[in-house]
């Protein structure tokens, strides 16, 4: 046996003690992960499962041919940016398009006896609005089919066909046949969700990402409880994204094709009115024949007006071409000119309107305004801006010039044609008035069919590479994910409770606790006793407790040596932690070796050593202090206990304090140490006054007594102090009402192992209870 000496006050914890400190908590760990794991079970049975579809499309790049400074001008390259093509993709206006061309304003759920299912494509009837009360207003209609062509709405008794019309709060509805035979007694919940609100929940579903960094190609993927639906969305968004890119890039023709027809209305009406004018100018004044040398003069005077009125309207182009680039606002385009071979203008609108197309389709695709994306472009377009408008400074001025130039060359000729008879001057006037209108009419057609030729011609920059197909293998929940997560919680539940357990915890539950706070050696542990009487120990009993109080018994003669006269003292820090059952089974133990033993009842204030042992209150210690009463009549013999006597309290006197600082406590001790081989001194907590202290001078070792789950860690503070002072003589720490063993079978820790797997043949069973056995796994968790 190991001897009880002074050690180290230590921390850590052997693998052994850990698990025996926490092997107790196998079944709450086990109930959490069985926990957890069923309701792992129950998620994944009743969790719709999600689907994902994925396709990628090419979105191809051009590379800018303009020069240097167009590059300043532009700021970058005019490369697709693939930033801006994703937030496009996701946009808003884009998935409401996917929603108007897939029908999804309408959604149709199937209910089943587990789970519901996405009846996309699987509900073999579709539900067709007649007329909406409000369209904005979502709403769901309950579908109950009696046979495959009967079926009721909202749990009602009315039954309704197919393709008749049925009403309810939000209008009027009917049911056509799609696909195959409703199937009766299926049960349908029919939605219905304005297709704005249902684009953006489905945005929320999409996820759109470069497949490699540097290249064109999007993987597009989106997720939903339907295959079908996962890849139909997909393949419908690039499709129409494809489209809307078509539909961008003919803007502008558009623009152009909307001016020319706008001239042309224009010059058609001038046309029909002077040929009226002819007609009547010549009918009324006999004209229908011309001089031919009228018609010569004024054929030249007509070739220098055509000239002039090319001139003039290119003028006037580049007035209205002026004055749209001036006040164009953010994302309007710019209409192209007709009339105008310049190219440096015709090159500087194209790209200006290709940034204003660019600028538009980010705002339309909610990027706000003060994108760092927008703001570049806002700039770009201010200097595009710029050398347009200088551009058509330069031209108007070179118009106006030639205009001078023609204006008095058509002077020259017209002088002529007045030397003419008026009537036949006015009629040519009136000629080459129609025929500058036909050959106008002649241009603007032209310009109109080749911008109709390019915008025929225009094709989009993305392909898409690779449609959606649809996967039915769920992408989430994910069996093996959702087990393993529930396995950690079901592992972490514990684990957090025994944590927050320990960090909580602030009374002794094991030896190590002890020896983490003190320094002062542990005599023993003594273990819980289910006997209804203090006395445990007697000369017939080999139960566990009784062996041991003898493993204490032995343990204290390395204390003491081999002293015959030995006065011990046993304290606590406070009532209720076993002192006097300590003292009591003490005193008998020593009694079973022939020693007589006497235990003093030294608790003034609180005795309870005559009632453990079923005795009735007498004199005592208090009558022999005041008074002369003879020592031997007070000293009363246990009985059924050889060699055991006991010294009762006494009345309780009022200052228990004082009384023990008497000289009568001196004569006391010293008669004791004559008649007795062993003197115990149940004395009064030393944690709540100061009797122990007083008493320490008599006694030769001091017992102190610790009681699991009762005893506060902090009180240790005070026993350690008391051992490194010397306060008490020869200290010794007792754990007390142990209810495991803490050492794996080894109470204490010592050579001589009796625990219930090493040599339980030594000792009697403790009658333990066929009731105590069977309280189940709740009483594992039972505060000790």
């Amino acid at each position: 046996m190991q001897s009880i000496e002074k050690r180290e006050t230590s921390g850590n914890l052997s693998a052994r003690e850990l698990l025996f400190k926490y092997i107790r908590f196998l079944p709450l760990v086990i109930f959490c992960v069985a926990l957890a794991l069923f309701l792992a079970w129950l998620y994944l049975r009743y969790t719709q499962e999600q689907y994902s579809s994925i396709g990628n499309m090419l979105i191809t790049t051009e590379e800018s041919k303009g020069d240097k400074v167009e590059d300043l001008i532009a700021g970058k390259s005019k490369t697709t940016n693939l930033l801006n093509e994703i937030e496009v993709l996701k946009s808003r206006p884009l998935m409401t398009r996917v929603v108007q061309k897939l029908e999804l304003q309408i959604g149709y759920i199937k209910k089943g006896k587990v789970k519901n299912m996405n009846a996309y494509k699987r509900a073999s009837f579709a539900f067709v609005p007649v007329q909406l009360v409000d369209s904005a207003l979502s709403f769901s209609v309950d579908i109950e089919f009696v046979n495959s062509n009967q079926f009721r709405v909202n749990k009602k008794s009315t039954l309704y066909s197919l393709d008749q019309l049925f009403q309810t709060g939000n209008g009027v509805f009917k049911l056509v046949k799609d696909g195959g035979q409703p199937e009766p007694g299926a049960e349908f919940t029919v939605t219905y969700h304005h297709e704005d609100a249902v684009a953006a929940g489905m945005i929320r579903e999409l996820n759109v990402q470069p497949k490699q960094a540097n290249t064109g190609i999007l993987l597009v993927e989106y997720h939903s409880s339907n295959p079908y639906l996962s890849s139909d969305v997909v393949n419908t968004l690039m499709q129409e994204y494809t489209i809307w890119k078509v539909e961008q890039g003919n803007t502008s023709m558009d623009l152009t094709i909307d001016f020319i027809n706008n001239r042309l209305g224009i010059v058609q009406h001038d046309i029909d009115s002077l040929q009226r004018k002819l007609v009547a100018y010549q009918k009324n004044n006999n004209l229908v024949d011309a001089s031919l040398q009228i018609t010569a003069l004024l054929e030249r005077a007509q070739a220098q007006d055509v000239a002039g009125q090319e001139q003039r309207m290119a003028l006037g182009t580049l007035e209205v071409l002026e004055h749209s680039i001036a006040g164009s606002e953010a994302g309007s385009l710019t209409p192209s000119v007709a009339g105008i071979k310049d190219p440096g203008l015709s090159e500087v609108l194209t790209k200006l309107n290709e940034a204003q197309l660019q600028r538009k389709s980010l705002v339309d695709g909610n990027v706000p305004v003060n994108n760092p994306l927008v703001k570049q472009l806002d700039q770009s377009i201010e200097l595009l801006k710029k050398g347009a408008l200088e551009n058509v400074a330069t031209l108007k001025n070179s118009y106006k010039k030639n205009l001078g130039l023609v204006s008095a060359e058509k002077s020259k000729s017209t002088g002529g044609a007045l030397q003419m008879p008026a009537k036949i001057t006015e009629q040519a006037e009136i000629e080459r008035d129609l025929a500058s209108k036909l050959a106008l009419a002649k241009v603007l057609g032209e310009k109109r069919e080749e911008a109709a030729i390019k915008r025929a011609s225009t094709i989009s920059n993305t392909k898409i590479i690779e449609k959606a197909e649809p996967n039915i293998t769920p992408v989430k929940p994910s069996p093996g994910t959702v087990k393993l997560v529930a396995l950690l919680f079901g592992l972490a539940i514990p684990g957090l409770f025994l944590v927050l357990k320990e960090a909580f915890n602030d009374r002794v539950n094991t030896r190590a606790d002890i020896e983490r706070a003190t320094a002062a050696p542990i005599l023993g542990e003594i273990g819980h006793s289910k006997s209804d009487h203090t006395l445990v120990v007697s000369k017939t009993q080999r139960t566990l407790i009784a062996e041991q109080f003898r493993l204490l018994r032995s343990n204290l003669q390395y204390i003491t040596g081999k002293q015959d006269k030995v006065v011990i003292m046993v304290t606590s820090s406070f009532g209720g932690e076993g002192k006097s059952f300590i003292s009591t089974n003490m005193a008998a133990v020593y009694g079973l070796t022939d020693k007589r033993t006497i235990v003093l009842e030294f608790d003034l204030r609180k005795p309870k050593v005559l009632s453990g042992l079923d005795m009735q209150r007498r004199q005592g210690i208090s009558n022999y202090m005041i008074g002369d009463v003879d020592l031997d009549s007070l000293i009363i013999p246990v009985a059924g206990e050889e060699n055991m006597y006991v010294l009762p309290c006494g009345p309780i006197p009022p200052n228990p304090a004082e009384l023990l600082l008497s000289r009568k406590t001196e004569q006391l001790f010293t008669q004791l140490r004559n008649k007795f081989d062993y003197v115990i001194i149940d004395t009064a907590p030393i944690g709540m006054v100061s009797d122990a202290l007083t008493l320490a001078k008599y006694a030769d070792c001091t017992i102190y007594v610790t009681r699991q789950a009762h005893t506060f860690k902090k009180q240790l503070n005070l026993v350690n102090d008391m051992y490194e002072n010397k306060k008490m003589p020869n200290l010794s720490i007792v754990l007390n009402d142990t209810k495991m063993p803490t050492g794996g079978g080894y109470y204490g820790n010592y050579g001589y192992g009796y625990g219930e797997k090493h040599g339980s043949d030594y000792y009697q069973d403790d009658a333990i209870a066929a009731g105590d056995r069977k309280r189940g796994f709740l009483h594992w968790f039972k505060k000790r």
